[in-house]
């Protein structure tokens, strides 16, 4: 984030389109499409570059949606379902020229706010809310003051809790309906895919909800990577993986696409490994978070909190020692002894450089 620039949920200028992943597979000859979330204020009345087919939308369950005729209107169908028909139908246009690749995006709202669930999971049955150890904690004042202040509301968040699961059904759906398609396409032993969520979400851990935040509950999220022909089934990688790892990943699997600029990441599909992750937020004016680093690491979690006017100040420090506490009950820099305290000063350095990283001098 701090060599793309781009820190805010609104569209930035800083977003440069010259180098994206679909810019890169367009080029290199690849049929690429889009479906479903785009961007969150990207106007609609503008393609969406380097996709050569699309039909996207910004936010909500049943919106307004462009398509690549430069077609606005609104669709009487459930988002989740919409997105998995116009997956069906790309996949089978791009059936007719099967010689040609494809690079396929599709990108629910579900499970984000407003939660709501297709009229036949409305009362689905899910899994009831289990809450763990950072979801009752009840002494949070060795957390910042910005967390100390949250309350939760507990109905309202069980409430959230099951309406998302309800709307993953469809998702599910969704998966299946393409897996389906690649089936009969025969594609689906050569297809790599790759399921990913953007964020993690609070339901209630550290009396928080929503995201934002530098918790593991907040930033840990599913991956899962499916290549017949290439990755063993069912087989477990337990390296530290980042978003940023997603595109050389791709490029790589594309047969070694050299991007224009350095990328951030490394491809999953080789052997590079790293100690520990970089994750950073820069505050926006929807929350009262400040902007903060991470240095995350297999045992460790080490967080700095900035001051709005003066980035070089910082406000709060946090260190979790994730072996012995990994619903980080306890910051070990605010528990009153000091004897516990980790070297924070060649951390502070480190997520110093970190934060400044680019390319191969990145974690």
């Amino acid at each position: 984030m701090h060599n793309h620039g781009v820190r805010t949920n609104d569209l930035s200028p800083n977003l440069d389109q010259r180098y994206t992943l679909q810019k890169y597979l367009h080029d290199a000859g690849y049929l690429t499409g889009a479906y479903g979330k785009y961007l969150n204020a990207w106007n609609l009345l503008h393609n969406p570059p380097n996709f050569d087919k699309w039909s996207i939308f910004t936010a909500g369950y049943s919106p307004l949606r462009v398509n690549e005729q430069g077609v606005v209107k609104g669709v009487n169908q459930y988002a989740t379902s919409y997105i998995s028909d116009k997956a069906v139908q790309f996949l089978q246009d791009a059936e007719t020229n099967d010689s040609k690749p494809w690079f396929l995006y599709l990108a629910t709202t579900a499970p984000h706010s407003p939660f709501t669930p297709e009229t036949k999971y409305a009362n689905a049955s899910v899994p009831a809310f289990q809450p763990n150890p950072a979801e009752t904690e009840s002494d949070r004042s060795d957390k910042p003051p910005w967390v100390q202040n949250q309350q939760v509301n507990s109905q309202t968040n069980i409430n959230t809790h099951d309406n998302q699961l309800r709307t993953l059904l469809s998702v599910d759906d969704l998966v299946n309906t393409v897996f389906q398609t690649l089936e009969a396409t025969g594609e689906a032993q050569d297809t790599l895919a790759i399921f990913v969520s953007d964020n993690g979400y609070e339901w209630a851990d550290h009396g928080l909800t929503e995201k934002g935040y530098p918790y593991l509950e907040s930033i840990k999220v599913p991956m899962y990577m499916r290549w017949p022909s290439h990755i063993a089934t069912g087989a477990t990688d337990s390296r530290l993986v980042n978003t940023v790892d997603l595109a050389p990943t791709l490029l790589d699997a594309a047969g070694g696409i050299s991007p224009a600029l350095p990328m951030d990441g490394r491809s999953l599909l080789g052997a590079a490994s790293r100690s520990r992750l970089l994750t950073e937020f820069y505050k926006d004016d929807e929350g009262n978070t400040p902007s903060w680093a991470s240095l995350v690491s297999p045992t460790y979690e080490y967080n700095e909190y900035y001051s709005q006017n003066d980035p070089r100040k910082i406000l709060y420090r946090e260190y979790y020692d994730l072996t012995n506490d990994p619903f980080q009950l306890t910051n070990l820099l605010d528990d009153g002894n000091s004897a516990n305290d980790p070297p924070t000063a060649s951390l502070s350095a480190q997520l110093a450089a970190d934060v400044h990283c680019s390319g191969s001098a990145c974690p």
